[in-house]
C-alpha cells in the first residue's frame, strides 16, 4: 500500500545517505580541497561540496540498483493480504444467511468478540490516562480500529439478514443487535476520542491528579466497566436478570458522580497550582465515563421484552 511505499522510498534516502557518507570518509580531505580550489566563498563552497557529494554517490551506487532495491525490500517487507487487514469477522458466515435464526446467533457471537476489544480499551484507558505515556496513549486509540472494521462487518451482515423473510420476533431480535452495535462502537469512540485526548492533555499541561481523586476516579470506572459487563451479558445470553442490574445501576452511578463533584469543589477551592486545570480533567473524566454508562443501558435494553424496557 502506499504508506509501506514511502515507508520504502524514506528507507532508500537514509541508506544512500548514511552510505554515502561512509564512502567519502576516506576522502573529506580530497573533497575540502577540491571545492576550496574552485572558490567562490563559503555558501558557493558548501553547495559545490554538496553537488559533488550526490553525483558521485549516484556514479558509483547506480551500478548496484538491484541489489539496492533488494535490500529495501527485505528492510521493509510485504506483508501478507490477511495482515494488511485490521481484522476479520471470524462467526459470520454468508451460508447461513437463508437460515436468520442461526445467522443471528452468529452475528451475537461476533458482537461479543467486538465487546472483548472494547473491554479491553475500557480496562487500560483509566490508568494510562492518569499515568500512562503519549506512546501507550497511542495504543489504546489504534485498538479502535479493531473495534470500528468489526463494526462495519457487523452491520452489514446484519443488513444482509434483513433481506431474508423474519418473523416479528426475529425482526426486534436483528433491530436490537443493530442498535447494541452501534452502541458499542460509540462507546469505543470515547474512549479513542474523548479519554485518550485528555490523557493526552493531562501530559501537555504536566498535571497530577491527587491521591484522593484517583481513587474516587477509579472507583467509578469500575462501576462503568462492571456496568458495560452485565450489559453484555444481558446480550449475548438474553439474561434479563444482568439488565436489569445495569438499569438498578442508575442511582450508584449517580450518587459517585455527586461525591466526585463535591470532591472535585472542594479541590477547586484549595490553593493548589494548576487547580482549574486539574478540575477541568477530572469533570470531564468523570462525564464521559457517565456516557459510556448510558450507552452500556441501551445495550442492555435491547435483552428484555419491550413492554419492561422503561425500567431499565
Amino acid at each position: 500500500g502506499k504508506p509501506r511505499e514511502a515507508m520504502r522510498a524514506a528507507v532508500a534516502h537514509t541508506l544512500f545517505n548514511v552510505g554515502g557518507v561512509i564512502l567519502w570518509l576516506p576522502f573529506v580531505g580530497f573533497l575540502a580541497s577540491t571545492v576550496a580550489s574552485i572558490g567562490g566563498g563559503l555558501p558557493r563552497e558548501i553547495a559545490n561540496a554538496h553537488t559533488v557529494f550526490n553525483i558521485v554517490n549516484a556514479l558509483v551506487f547506480i551500478g548496484f540498483v538491484p541489489q539496492f532495491a533488494a535490500l529495501v525490500e527485505w528492510l521493509v517487507k510485504d506483508r501478507p493480504e490477511e495482515e494488511e487487514r485490521v481484522i476479520r469477522a471470524k462467526y459470520l458466515d454468508r451460508a447461513l444467511l437463508r437460515t436468520p435464526s442461526l445467522a443471528l446467533d452468529r452475528a451475537r457471537l461476533e458482537l461479543l468478540r467486538m465487546a472483548d476489544r472494547v473491554r479491553t480499551m475500557l480496562a487500560g484507558v483509566m490508568p494510562e490516562l492518569l499515568d500512562g505515556t503519549r506512546w501507550s496513549l497511542a495504543d489504546i486509540e489504534a485498538m479502535d480500529d479493531e473495534v470500528d472494521a468489526l463494526h462495519g462487518q457487523i452491520v452489514k451482515y446484519l443488513g444482509d439478514i434483513t433481506t431474508q423473510r423474519l418473523d416479528e420476533g426475529g425482526s426486534a431480535e436483528l433491530f436490537g443487535l443493530i442498535e447494541a452495535t452501534n452502541d458499542l462502537e460509540a462507546i469505543g469512540d470515547i474512549i479513542e476520542t474523548n479519554l485518550v485526548s485528555l490523557g493526552l492533555s493531562r501530559i501537555e499541561q504536566g498535571l497530577s491528579v491527587s491521591n484522593e481523586t484517583r481513587a474516587i476516579l477509579t472507583e467509578f470506572h469500575g462501576a462503568v466497566s462492571e456496568g458495560l459487563d452485565l450489559a453484555m451479558l444481558a446480550l449475548t445470553q438474553r439474561n434479563e436478570r444482568a439488565a436489569k442490574r445495569v438499569g438498578n445501576m442508575k442511582s450508584e452511578i449517580n450518587s459517585m458522580e455527586r461525591a466526585a463533584a463535591a470532591h472535585q469543589t472542594e479541590r477547586l477551592l484549595a490553593d493548589a497550582p494548576d487547580r482549574i486545570a486539574t478540575y477541568r480533567l477530572e469533570i470531564d473524566v468523570i462525564a464521559n465515563l457517565k456516557r459510556i454508562y448510558y450507552f452500556s443501558k441501551r445495550i442492555a435494553r435491547e435483552a428484555v421484552p419491550a413492554e419492561e424496557r422503561l425500567e431499565i
